[in-house]
């Protein structure tokens, strides 16, 4: 099922390619040309014996898109686009594997990938491996099936982020399974001569883009906590113009920079959530939550005179929904139709959300369909005086609370250029206590057409702020972002309004390439408002994602072992490892739960109490180990040990088949008889062996470095 699956993942790939394809031409003779290219650059296994292209105008070249598949489609496939030069633009190949494989040790060294991943460019795209330069996308997990490169485009030294190289490298084989080529020979880029200093460009971005203070907020399962922090005015689509020192807004490129927090609060109206509840259900939580009533949801809605539900609208769904963030709180969802539309006209229909409890409306739309027509009757500044009337009739006391964004994009584009917006949109952000609070924000949408709101949302909740009265100074903030993090100069596109979608343009019209001076993208710009420290995403302190370096390993037995592991983020907390002390329950689950599911524990530290307890649940519900059997304080015995890798092999079954095992150690006798299985198991696999004579201490503590040991030995085995 699984090769099947991926199958039609390959397949779907090219037919999703190929639908972008505006037409084919019946006859080109670059087709040959770019089969033998691809030929002379790619060995094309014999048992790919179906052919198949496509061909699409970009830039102005043709594109060609040809692939390869074996005729009964399972032993794989490989894809390959080239333009009219015999520029490769992408590879994709697929080979059958057993991807429900249990997780080993690549076969690969990432540095061994990476030499293999230049070869490929090199024979590909000779000379290209000189105008890139490398993005460190962090280390990989035992989870991965593959290496992955990120490069950006160097000209004359400067990063262009709009052009990048991606190669992704088979761990185990060491095969090049992907490649794209984004990049484009046609653009016109400046010289940086006559530019600001550097020093200039530091003035710059704190008078011209900046950083402010605002309240964040960061969620941890049913939990949420809010904190202070320096982040950007601006995204990363707003650098310093390099010759002028002017705000200048390009196009964002290769890297979207984490701002901190969860950024904007996904709004009740978009993610309340998607489960319906059963007439049962609803009852219960009615009587236990004490929410309003489906009727006194739609009673509410109408009598909202601001969203113009008369009575020619009737209700056409009706659904309660748990919050997407805060699960004791619930979403009543209205869908209304005109019943009666006026003759000739669509009939128009509308959606309410409100909260569940209080029957505060959190959200509205309605439909607003156009004829081909339709200008605008109003401009921006009309629309925001209705914007602002209305958010203040529905919500006198919210309106108060918020500040306009003037960060925020205020209007839709046009349908073709020198027309006024259809429509355009407003965001209004929460201030507590003299501060932003950018998770609490209210949109509208106005209609230019009709001079009518047709959208609202409101993301809002209280939680506590903590004071910020001894916020750093942001001069000082300013300081740790140019050293920390630093400026750079950057080549950027940019687009004016008439290469933009929505408008009748030239589809190959140029872009202008800007010089600047931006952030440079390898960090999050979010800074803890008191210590200025730097903050990752979740609000957390910053940290390098690179491997652990102990201290106290060097020429320890089994050092190599400890580091192959920790290369992998399969590591317990430095910078000592201390090898033979014994392990801990709690660090060997650490060190086992990250070979099986590292994307959720792969920074866990074993500090934090909740996240003990959420490996040990995830282990209990794999069965490698039982509720009886938790003891996280507690020493871990040889013999226990090989029984929760054993577990993790899903060879228990077999392993407690009795009087059929046989270990060969001398102390045989002294391991547990409902281990027997396990241990001669884990020694026929190689994940363990005895000391040098021939015992296996299986009541022994098992040290920290013999269970790296194991666990190295159950990757490798």
């Amino acid at each position: 099922m699984k090769r099947m699956i991926s199958l039609l993942m390959v397949s779907l790939l090219f037919v999703m390619t190929a639908m972008t394809v505006p037409c084919l031409a019946e006859e080109d003779e670059g087709l040959e040309q770019a089969i033998r290219i691809v030929r002379e650059k790619f060995d094309i296994p014999g048992n790919f014996t179906e052919f198949n292209y496509n061909v699409s105008t970009q830039n102005g070249k043709n594109v060609w898109y040809l692939s390869w598949n074996s005729k009964d489609g399972l032993e794989g496939g490989m894809n390959v686009s080239i333009d009219e030069e015999g520029t490769i633009r992408s590879y994709y190949s697929y080979k059958s594997r057993d991807y429900d494989r249990v997780k080993k040790l690549p076969g690969v060294s990432r540095q061994e990938a990476m030499t293999i991943a230049r070869t490929f460019m090199e024979k590909v795209h000779p000379g290209l491996f000189s105008q890139i330069k490398h993005m460190d996308n962090g280390s990989n997990t035992i989870m991965d099936y593959t290496y992955n490169f990120s490069y950006v485009r160097l000209v004359g030294g400067i990063p262009f982020y709009n052009n990048t190289v991606s190669v992704a490298v088979d761990n185990q084989t060491g095969e090049v399974t992907s490649f794209n080529y984004n990049w484009r020979d046609d653009l016109d880029f400046p010289a940086p001569k006559g530019i600001i200093t550097m020093e200039e460009a530091q003035k710059a971005y704190g008078e011209k883009l900046g950083l402010k203070l605002v309240y964040n907020y960061t969620t941890d399962k049913d939990t949420y906590r809010v904190y202070g922090a320096y982040v950007p005015v601006y995204s990363n689509n707003s650098c310093i113009d390099a010759f002028t020192g002017e705000k200048v807004d390009v196009d964002g490129g290769y890297y979207v920079p984490l701002y901190g927090g969860m950024g904007e609060m996904r709004s009740a109206v978009k993610d309340a959530g998607n489960v319906e509840l059963s007439p049962e259900e609803l009852k219960a939580v009615e009587e236990v939550s004490r929410l309003i009533s489906r009727e006194k949801a739609e009673k509410i809605s109408r009598e909202t005179g601001v969203l113009g539900l008369t009575d020619d609208f009737r209700v056409t769904r009706a659904s309660l929904q748990r919050d997407w963030v805060f699960r004791d709180n619930f979403i009543w969802d209205l869908s209304f139709v005109e019943v009666s539309p006026e003759e000739g006209k669509q009939s128009r229909n509308a959606n309410v959300t409100l909260d569940a409890k209080t029957g505060e409306i959190r959200g509205y739309y309605r439909y607003v369909p156009y004829d081909s027509n339709a200008e605008a009757g109003y401009d921006e500044e009309d629309a925001r005086v209705v914007a602002e009337t209305f958010l203040k009739r529905l919500h006198p006391d919210k309106a108060g609370q918020v500040e306009y964004d003037i960060t925020y994009k205020s209007h839709y584009r046009p349908e073709a250029a020198n027309k006024q917006p259809l429509r355009y949109s407003f965001r209004y952000i929460r201030k507590v206590n003299g501060v932003q609070f950018p998770s609490n924000s209210i949109t509208l949408g106005y209609d230019a057409v009709k001079g009518e709101i047709f959208n609202f949302s409101m993301s809002w909740f209280d939680p506590e702020f903590p004071s910020l009265d001894k916020a750093m100074p942001i001069e000082n903030v300013y300081r740790k972002l140019f050293s920390d993090i630093g400026l750079e100069l950057q080549y950027k596109v940019q687009y004016s309004d008439e290469d933009q979608p929505g408008y009748d343009y030239e589809p190959d019209r140029k872009p202008e390439v800007k010089l600047v001076y931006g952030v440079k993208p390898d960090k999050p710009l979010n800074f803890d408002a008191i210590t200025g420290e730097l903050l990752d995403y979740s609000g957390k302190p910053y940290k390098e994602n690179k491997p652990v370096e102990y201290t106290d390993i060097s020429g320890h037995f089994a050092e190599k072992q400890i580091k192959v592991l920790a290369e992998y983020g399969i590591a317990l907390e430095g910078p000592g490892f201390r090898p033979d002390q014994s392990i801990s329950q709690r660090d060997f689950f650490i060190l086992l739960g990250k070979t099986l599911n590292s994307h959720t524990f792969r920074e866990m530290s074993g500090s934090d109490d909740r996240e003990v307890e959420e490996l040990y649940n995830y282990l209990i519900r794999e069965g490698i180990v039982k509720k009886e059997e938790k003891n996280p304080d507690g020493a871990v015995t040889r013999e226990e040990g090989v029984k929760y890798i054993i577990r993790a092999l899903e060879y228990d079954e077999v392993a407690d088949i009795k009087g059929i095992y046989t270990t060969s150690f001398k102390d045989e006798t002294g391991i547990n008889p409902d281990l027997i299985g396990y241990v001669a198991i884990a020694k026929g696999l190689n994940i363990i062996s005895g000391d040098s004579q021939g015992n296996f201490n299986p009541k022994g503590r098992l040290t920290r470095a013999q269970a790296a040991v194991i666990i190295f030995n159950y990757l490798d085995r």
